[in-house]
């Protein structure tokens, strides 16, 4: 509270972390500590997620909501030498961070269809065959249920109606990102990173929405999904 008094910041004190973070040091001290705002051209969910389900940092925001290169860190121990301990969690930080710089561009020098075609040499189990396979019968099975259910759209006033080119696509490339680089570095992004990539390669936002939704939910308690095509994956 202090950091973020003095700096005019507003830090998202994430209560899992919050409680993580005190049940494993003893002696807490927070400090502050940057990185270089070329980063900041990463995705913000890469950034949150390499700070704080990575480092255990608490990610910073300005006062417009913008988020900083600054993260707030807490050392085991007393404030002595704390610059040094502070250039150490730098360093970790920017090195995970350099390394997801690296695979978002290495991704994009790649399509989506590239990704989908790797997905045939990737084993879904032995006995049923690949994702690719996978992805087939999955869209098959959608079809059947969007025929069964007439599952129609309730994201804005209009009824929209999904339509089976909307399923085809979806069903096709809703496992691409498993073969990105940036999912092997961030597993925990699976679903979230195809559909940043898909809406920048201007895909249907119905599609993309649905390769993020078609995980949830993650848990008994976890979002469900929020649109139709969603629903149906």
């Amino acid at each position: 509270a202090a950091i973020e008094t003095a700096n005019h910041y507003t830090i998202d004190l994430d209560e899992g972390l919050l409680e993580e973070i005190t049940q494993i040091v003893e002696y807490p001290t927070a400090f502050l500590g940057k990185f270089d705002a070329k980063y900041l051209q990463l995705p913000e969910v890469v950034l949150i997620t390499s700070m704080r389900e990575h480092q255990r940092y608490f990610y910073v925001r300005n006062q417009t909501g913008a988020l900083e290169p600054h993260f707030v860190a807490v050392r085991n121990g007393n404030d002595q030498y704390l610059d040094n301990v502070r250039a150490g969690n730098e360093k970790v930080l920017v090195a995970r961070l350099e390394d997801a710089l690296f695979f978002v561009h290495e991704d994009k020098e790649k399509s989506i269809d590239d990704y989908v075609k790797k997905l045939e040499k990737v084993t879904f189990h032995a006995e049923i065959g690949t994702m690719t396979e996978k992805t087939r019968r999955v869209g098959e099975i959608a079809r059947y249920l969007h025929e069964l259910w007439q599952v129609n759209g309730t994201v804005d006033p209009s009824q929209v109606t999904i339509t089976d080119a909307q399923i085809d696509r979806a069903a096709q490339i809703y496992k691409f990102d498993l073969v990105t680089g940036m999912v092997d570095e961030f597993s925990e992004l699976q679903g979230i990173i195809g559909e940043l990539y898909a809406l920048e390669a201007g895909e249907d936002p119905a599609v993309a929405a649905a390769i993020r939704e078609h995980y949830l939910p993650t848990g008994a308690d976890g979002e469900l999904p929020s649109t139709p095509l969603g629903r149906l994956m």
